[in-house]
């Protein structure tokens, strides 16, 4: 079975985990910023994956989703995209939190 929406759901999962797990999950890269391009790249092709798709995300949700990405959206000295900040940046605390009910709103097929 393939899922409606991979690149979303990928990013909604990867952001929905604790910092523990995204770093496990995303070894190699720098987890704040791979977080939040991977985020970034799922919005910027939404539309695309709607109309793949041939189903169409609830405008609440697409607004949702656009507003987490815009959550993360930072300067690069920002303190957001240190290692440290993952754990206990309240950007970070929040955008865990909100993907974690997004995901839940995300059609599977």
């Amino acid at each position: 079975m393939t899922t409606s929406f991979p690149l979303l759901r990928d990013a909604l999962t990867n952001l929905a985990l604790p910092p523990e797990r995204q770093r496990q999950a995303l070894a190699g890269t720098v987890v704040p910023d791979e977080l939040a391009l991977d985020l970034d790249n799922a919005v910027r092709s939404l539309d695309d994956a709607m109309e793949r798709a041939g189903i169409q995300l609830a405008p609440a949700v697409v607004a949702a989703v656009e507003e987490l990405n815009d959550s993360l959206a930072a300067p690069p000295a920002d303190d957001l995209w240190n290692d440290v900040a993952l754990a206990q940046h309240p950007a970070w605390i929040a955008a865990r939190r909100r993907a974690a009910e997004l995901l839940a709103q995300i059609p599977p097929a």
